[in-house]
């Protein structure tokens, strides 16, 4: 079962996200700090959905290491604490079914040496596409667990049955809010910038190679005086970006969505840690503050 989540059709299920633990740890992840974020992230994206009970699968694996510790209750443990973050962060308990031990596997590099054991002791929270029907949600509420047990299936419904029933979300409506939002905030961009009376400069992006992104144009960024500013460099988001390539063992190719996950992963990071971000190719109109880079950061 584990085996053909990660290699083969996983039929309905889809996949949120992936936390890498610490070794011989059920609580604890090898970037504390990036996997808060992470969480954060899976945990709005699953409330932005309107899910079932049982809908969320959640499941743990350890990396094959010769020690006294069972690797099947390491992988259970490392499940059930990822499911107790997201519920601290408002998902329900019936939301989840029971945590997946799938032990000690190597199946997402060799476990030779301590760089491919740590691709292995991960956490994968996914997410059944299955919908409900209303005996199942009946049923499931008289304390049935199993599909098999009752009168009832999991039916997926097609496109054309959620159309006619009218439950399908109105998706036209988003474009025309980001539209509105885009209006609103050029009116109050350039207002602000006539009150302040700064002059317009305007910067190219940088896309980065090998992207078939079109370049846009971006206004500079305004840094006001004082505080802490991180200069956000291209060779740390390119890093980054192939550090989240290799975490998906090189599946699933995609260096646009990599560079952008990249962004705004590292954003979120030192603006976490107290930073005002500058991206490496905006140019700043004042040049009072104190700036920050990877390496100052480190030798600090």
């Amino acid at each position: 079962m584990c085996d053909l989540l990660i290699f083969g059709d996983a039929g309905e299920q889809k996949e949120v996200g992936f936390l890498l633990f610490m070794p011989n740890s059920g609580n604890r992840f090898v970037n504390e700090d990036k996997a808060m974020i992470r969480l954060d992230n899976m945990a709005n994206y699953l409330m932005s959905r309107s899910l079932s009970p049982g809908q969320i699968k959640v499941y743990g694996y350890t990396a094959i290491v010769a020690n006294d510790i069972e690797s099947t209750d390491l992988s259970r443990d490392r499940a059930l604490y990822v499911i107790n973050e997201l519920q601290k962060r408002g998902l329900g308990g019936d939301l989840f079914a029971e945590p997946i031990a799938c032990g000690a596997v190597d199946l997402w590099d060799s476990n030779t040496d301590e760089g491919d054991r740590s691709l292995n002791r991960r956490v994968r929270v996914l997410v059944d596409d299955a919908i409900l029907t209303s005996a199942e949600l009946q049923a499931v509420g008289t304390g049935k667990k199993n599909p098999g047990e009752g009168n009832f299936q999991i039916v997926i419904q097609d496109k054309t049955a959620i159309k006619k029933t009218g439950s399908k979300f109105p998706w036209w409506i988003i474009p025309l809010a980001l539209i509105g939002l885009a209006v609103i905030a050029a009116i109050i961009f350039f207002a602000y910038r006539r009150w302040r009376g700064l002059t317009g400069v305007m910067v190219q992006e940088t896309i980065p190679p090998k992207s078939k992104k079109v370049p846009v144009f971006i206004p500079v960024a305004v840094v006001p005086p004082g505080g802490k500013t991180y200069v956000l460099t291209e060779e740390e988001i390119r890093r980054y970006a192939y550090e989240l390539y290799q975490l998906r063992y090189g599946q699933n190719v995609n260096e646009v969505e990599d560079w952008h996950q990249s962004v705004h992963e590292l954003t979120a990071y030192y603006e976490a840690k107290g930073y005002r971000v500058v991206l490496y190719w905006e140019t700043l109109t004042k040049v009072t503050d104190t700036y920050y880079t990877q390496e100052s950061e480190q030798a600090a």
